[in-house]
């Protein structure tokens, strides 16, 4: 088993979904946890009380990745209560789809850009000056990015960018020992546009392409990320690792 106890995780965006799902496997494991969270505070707070209900630690800290202060701030409050940060997962995203490029309004494309885009090149920056030798750097992208399909250029296209980041600051860092992958998830049940239950064009896209024929879980992927965590990925960087149930994309 995983064991994380004596490091500190950073993981944006995890108050719900995909990223509660990291923060509370981590907390588990014995990772001392960062909860952040944008809007609900509840959802931030739940999630800290069920790290706790564990044995674990964690706090939560509001902050818009979509501005550079907010992200600033984060690292720096969790290194203030914290010590350090040794794992980062880059996780706080917005999901806009079904629109079509001649439907993309200017204030779609400045929301979906700032927190997909922008957020996740400073969350990266940020993780980048802070991070501790040997440290562990998660971007959570979409397997969206590795077909095109109608309806998401402004979606798929703000998560490609953080692909060649990924790539890069894998380069930039990895003589400190510091590996920095993404996990590509496809439709996972309970996160984003799913939250509540899956599209009519998620059930269809999962009959027609997915031969496992089920969506992903949210424990999907904080298994992904838990292996990226763990020492067991200490010669894996620079990575793309698609959760896809064996389907080409989403």
């Amino acid at each position: 088993m995983t064991n994380l106890e004596n490091k500190v995780a950073l993981v944006t965006g995890s108050a719900r979904g995909i990223g509660r799902a990291i923060a509370e496997r981590f907390g588990m494991l014995g990772a001392t946890v960062a909860i952040n969270y944008t809007a609900s505070e509840e959802q931030a707070q739940d999630a800290v009380a069920a790290i706790e209900r564990m044995g674990g630690t964690a706090s939560a800290i509001r902050a818009d990745v979509s501005k550079v202060t907010d992200i600033e701030r984060l690292f720096a409050t969790t290194i203030e209560r914290y010590g350090c940060v040794d794992i980062v997962v880059v996780n706080a995203g917005v999901e806009v789809v079904d629109v079509p490029v001649a439907d993309v309004t200017e204030a779609d494309y400045d929301r979906v850009f700032d927190v997909n885009t922008k957020g996740a090149f400073f969350t990266l920056k940020g993780a980048a000056r802070h991070i501790t030798d040997n440290g562990r750097i998660i971007y959570v992208g979409s397997s969206s990015t590795a077909l095109p399909r109608p309806g998401y250029a402004l979606y798929s296209g703000s998560k490609m960018a953080p692909l060649l980041f990924v790539e890069v600051l894998a380069r930039e860092l990895g003589a400190r020992g510091v590996t920095v992958n993404a996990i590509l998830p496809t439709v996972i049940a309970g996160a984003g546009l799913s939250t509540d239950e899956l599209r009519p064009q998620a059930r269809e896209f999962i009959r027609t392409f997915n031969p496992m024929q089920r969506a992903g879980t949210v424990r999907d992927v904080a298994d992904a990320a838990e292996y990226l965590a763990s020492d067991l990925s200490a010669f894996v960087s620079g990575q793309r690792l698609m959760l896809s149930g064996g389907a080409p994309a989403s």
